[in-house]
């Protein structure tokens, strides 16, 4: 078990050893996980992004449903343009 002792401005240096083991390198982001027995600090690496795999179920075709979003917001956008524009009554 190591330690480390948090700063004045809530900074913590993570051991080598650790870093080295888990792969958290200078400028990789990590994520602070509320578990019951406390807090779980775990890089956003390659292994983070990969266990979200699945969890997503997809209704169809990536492709078309991507279209249809894009038709989506250009309807929107459209509308935004022609709405009436309001402007101040002179006193």
């Amino acid at each position: 078990m190591e330690t480390s002792i948090l700063t004045v401005k809530g900074q913590l240096l993570i051991p080598k050893r650790i870093r080295n083991k888990y792969g958290i390198k200078s400028g990789v982001k990590v994520i602070f996980e509320e578990t019951e027995n406390g807090v779980m600090i775990r890089p956003m690496n390659e292994n983070y992004f990969k266990s979200f795999k699945g969890l997503l179920k997809s209704t169809g075709n990536l492709k078309e449903e991507m279209q249809q979003m894009k038709t989506e917001e250009k309807k929107l956008e459209e509308r935004k343009l022609h709405l009436p524009v309001k402007t101040k009554k002179a006193k």
